[in-house]
């Protein structure tokens, strides 16, 4: 897999350090050490999730080393370490892994980016013996990798298809403009993914050397985070990492990348691509976070990157705006450069008008700074983030603390708990006024090294403006009087009225899950399960039968787009823009949301902040707010989203798909800039309220840190206050149903050498819970057997895809899909492959090998899923919708055991048919099939 560049921030504190000078300090709960070979380590107890454990081996090592024959290699021996080591021969470490119930790609992956190749690994930590070979593999992968050559054969198939698949109109474009970017540097001609020639055609030493030049314990660390005792793991790292030999090598040199005094421009544009954007960035010096005053410089970033994030978000929904979506910051750029940038997606022909506001708004920051009000919202947001760490820092995932040491070892960032980094915050912030902001921002806007860059369709009415254009609104901006911003005031209530409670008339307690149903007067139903998995997080869903297929086919575009254009608007008495102010320093969210067949509400919610989060609820009932300007905004988007679509391959195949499933019903097409200009805003909020304005008939949903007594006069005001009637809906039947028989389509696009298909079987299907689990284990048993054979083996893929889902409404009928990508002429060579392997499962069924490793997935994967609010909230929610008792969830470690290869067998022989598909294939144009 192939990780770029990314902006990140990682810092620490200790309490009690005060002057700016003092260093901070390491998180007190780890153990760090270095073995006699020069490799590095950390250890850190931490029990979220329980029972598991988070490996990291990190390599200081990635493309940016390669030589000029070695293009591609790094990310090359990252993919070797999965295929043969010393001591787990081809596949079998994969295998392994999945037998004790690790996901291949969530559990069990590795990275390339430009500076660093990192293997991770998460393992279960109750097996005798697991947490010893993990050890064991973190060392083969250091030091062991075995280079078979048959098995550089097959994987060379796999990269190049990963290459194939980053391969379209964003790749080209990126290669047109990183020469400019990284003008002067070697980061400009060193891409993770390589060079397709190399890859296809390097000799296997050369990959080899690669391995021996730069996998040494001098740039390596082993990171280990979870629920053990850290002196087991510390010998375990001991016994196996301190045995990699020691050796010499090449210097690790940092690459550079030069400043510059010019203005950079890079324009580029691809018949293929479906946007436009366009941004600058300023080459900065690389800082570090060392000491007190480097995170007070940090704080200050984040304040300035905040607060122009804020002031773009109201460019976009104004009236007519420059653009339709902005932001930027300062972060890092590669391991020795950090940029300041900013960019903006624009509307076909706006990239002039866009990148003028985006220069304008810099400018008037670099001018006059931020207004104090605007700086003691942002203040408010940063430090309840960190009250909420805070809150949290018993139950932080061991996946963030272990990503956080990775990001300490590659760039020596300090590594900031979560009491630490609260007490600074406070500290630090109040002092970091107007003056000091504005400092830092004309420090930001004022250097040199500045790169312009625009991307868009090549197409003639595009407007993709030149160099020399760009250039004058840069010239024209510095002498234009600007007049500083003015901050809007915002009342401070989000509710001003307050409605008369509703009352709790029933309640019953589902035994064995903790879950209580509360049945209030005004017919709202509410389901609450209190959980202490997380410290500090409360999740709500509310949902009703209905959605837009109640409307007739003339009402349905705007009808689709309501709870968009809702939501856009605000809430209330409030602008979204002014929503926002007034939510500064609240952990509290609610979205609309409004499907074909139903309509709810998804929002969360701090326990300070949990009336705030029933407030929004309630005004979504009683205030949904349909703004003109926002409206018009949300057209915008529409418009530049779907001018340029029809150039896309990826969506001329998926739309072809969706209309051949859906037999070209009028409701399945794809939204046409036509469709576009039919939306109505009066004809959308008056839909919205009409799906909204009866509670009696919604289901609410509550799991999270809080008691039932706690929030009983919370639901019973802003619940069992709403608005009800008598009256209950249902979805209406569109008679939508996919074609009977066997449908093949061919959809010929785009000009880079690659294909894709996608087979789709339907049919009827008995609803119960054991064929839902069938269902769902073919499906996961088929993905494992065609990983191996169509990409492991024939090495004709870098993924292939598989998934199934059934329904109960219109109809009850299931679906199974199979996907994946490769080289046109391989295309149906991989198909029959894939067929054959189906005959397999519906001759003999899967090997009971591949049924295990299926069956102990599920098993390790509710175990972890049992101890989170999302899975909880799903699950409740998913019960409740097809009638079933939620507290039947406990019994699915029953349905795990009760999954054989016969079972299997024989679903694959009712449900995967050669008389009952459709297939839809991409290819590109002129190639054949």
């Amino acid at each position: 897999m192939i990780r770029r560049a990314v902006v990140a921030f990682a810092v620490a504190f200790s309490v009690g350090l005060s002057a700016q000078s003092d260093t901070l300090p390491t998180d007190p709960a780890v153990t760090i050490g270095r073995l006699d070979n020069g490799m590095r380590y950390v250890i850190r107890p931490n029990s979220r999730p329980e029972q598991r454990a988070e490996l990291r081996l990190v390599v200081n090592a990635g493309s940016i080393l390669e030589r000029d024959d070695q293009l591609g290699l790094a990310h090359f021996a990252e993919h070797m370490a999965f295929n043969g080591t010393r001591d787990f021969e081809r596949q079998e470490l994969v295998r392994y892994l999945e037998g004790i119930g690790m996901r291949f790609g969530p559990d069990l992956n590795a990275y390339t980016s430009f500076d660093e190749t990192v293997y991770m690994l998460q393992i279960p930590t109750d097996r005798p013996g697991v947490v010893d070979t993990a050890f064991q593999v973190l060392a083969n992968w250091a030091a062991h990798i075995a280079f078979d050559s048959t098995e550089i054969e097959r994987e060379r198939g796999v990269v190049i298809e990963e290459w194939r698949g980053g391969r379209g109109a964003g790749a080209r474009m990126r290669d047109q403009q990183f020469p400019i970017f990284f003008q002067g540097s070697r980061y400009a001609e060193r891409l993770p993914i390589g060079n397709e020639r190399i890859l296809a055609t390097f000799n296997h030493d050369v990959l080899r050397r690669f391995y021996a030049d730069w996998y040494r314990p001098d740039l390596m660390a082993v990171i280990a985070v979870g629920d053990f005792d850290p002196a087991e793991v510390e010998r375990l790292i001991r016994r196996h990492l301190g045995g990699v030999p020691s050796r010499g090598g090449p210097e690790r040199v940092m690459a550079g990348v030069p400043d510059h005094t010019d203005t950079l421009i890079t324009i580029a544009t691809d018949p293929e691509a479906t946007s436009t954007s366009v941004g600058f960035l300023l080459k900065q010096p690389r800082t570090e976070t060392r000491t007190v005053a480097d995170y007070r410089a940090d704080l200050t970033s984040a304040l300035i990157g905040g607060m122009l994030g804020q002031r773009l978000f109201e460019l976009s929904q104004g009236e007519n705006p420059p653009f339709l979506g902005a932001g930027g910051g300062r972060g890092g750029f590669v391991r020795t450069k950090d940029v300041v940038s900013f960019s903006a997606g624009v509307q076909s022909g706006g990239a002039l008008r866009g990148f003028e506001a985006l220069v304008i708004e810099a400018e008037r920051a670099r001018r006059f700074g931020f207004a104090p009000s605007e700086i003691e919202r942002q203040r408010a947001r940063m430090v309840r983030s960190a009250e909420q760490a805070m809150e949290e820092r018993d139950r932080t995932a061991s996946a963030s603390h272990a990503g956080a040491w990775v990001a300490n070892f590659l760039s020596a960032s300090p590594v900031l708990g979560a009491e630490q980094r609260l007490t600074l915050q406070r500290q630090l912030l109040p002092a970091i006024d107007s003056a000091v902001v504005h400092q830092m921002v004309t420090e930001w806007f004022s250097r040199g090294s500045l790169v312009v860059s625009v991307n868009g369709p090549a197409r003639e009415d595009a407007g993709v403006p030149t160099a020399g254009q760009l250039l004058d609104v840069l010239r024209r901006v510095a002498g234009t009087p600007l007049t500083p911003y003015v901050d809007a005031e915002v009342s401070s209530e989000l509710v001003a009225d307050q409605p008369t409670p509703g009352r709790i008339v029933s309640e019953r307690t589902h035994e064995g899950i903790d879950v209580v149903e509360w049945h209030l007067s005004n017919g709202a139903t509410v389901f609450l399960k209190s959980t202490d998995f997380q410290a500090d997080q409360i999740m709500f869903q509310a949902w009703s039968p209905g959605g837009y297929s109640l409307v007739e086919d003339a009402a349905v575009v705007s009808a689709r787009e309501a709870s968009a254009i809702v939501s856009g608007s605000g809430l209330g008495e409030h602008s979204a823009p002014d929503l926002r102010r007034l939510l500064a320093g609240k952990v509290a969210q609610m979205q609309g949301i409004v499907l074909e067949e139903r309509e709810g509400l998804i929002g969360g919610a701090s326990g300070r902040d949990l009336e705030t989060m029933f407030q929004m609820a309630y005004l979504h009932f009683t205030a949904p707010r349909s703004d003109a300007t926002a409206f018009q905004a949300h057209r915008g988007r529409m418009e530049a989203a779907l001018a340029n679509r029809s150039a896309s391959p990826e969506a001329a195949f998926g739309d072809t798909l969706s209309v051949i499933m859906a037999q070209h019903h009028a409701r399945r097409s794809p939204f046409t800039p036509d469709m576009v200009q039919a939306l109505d805003l009066d004809q959308a909020a008056r839909f919205y309220r009409e799906r909204f304005n009866n509670a009696g008939d919604f289901t609410f949903f509550l799991v999270g840190s809080f008691n039932a007594d706690s929030v009983r006069a919370l639901v019973e005001l802003w619940i069992g206050g709403l608005p009800s009637s008598a009256g209950r809906e249902q979805p209406r039947d569109l008679g939508i149903r996919p074609p009977d028989g066997v449908t093949e389509r061919v959809v010929r696009r785009g000009v880079e050498p690659r294909a894709r298909t996608q087979i789709v079987f339907t049919g009827n299907f008995s609803q119960s819970r054991e064929n839902r689990h069938i269902l769902r284990s073919l499906g996961e048993a088929l993905q494992i057997r065609l990983r191996e054979v169509i990409r492991e083996d024939l090495g004709g893929t870098y993924g292939v895809g598989v998934s199934t889902s059934n329904r109960m409404f219109p109809d009850t009928s299931y679906t199974i899909s199979i996907g994946f990508g490769s080289a046109p002429e391989r295309l149906e060579e991989l198909v029959q492959a894939v067929w054959a392997e189906i005959e397999a499962f519906q001759q003999a069924g899967p090997a009971t090998d591949v049924v295990d490793r299926v069956k102990e997935t599920q098993r390790r994967a509710f175990e972890t899923s049992l101890r989170q609010n999302p899975f909880w909230i799903g699950q409740l929610v998913a019960y409740h919708q097809v009638g079933l008792d939620p507290s039947d969830l406990l019994r699915a470690p029953e349905l795990f055991e009760m999954t054989t290869p016969e079972m299997l067998r024989d679903a694959a022989r009712a449900w995967i048919t050669r008389d009952r598909f459709v297939r839809v294939s991409l290819m590109p144009e002129g190639a054949t099939p």
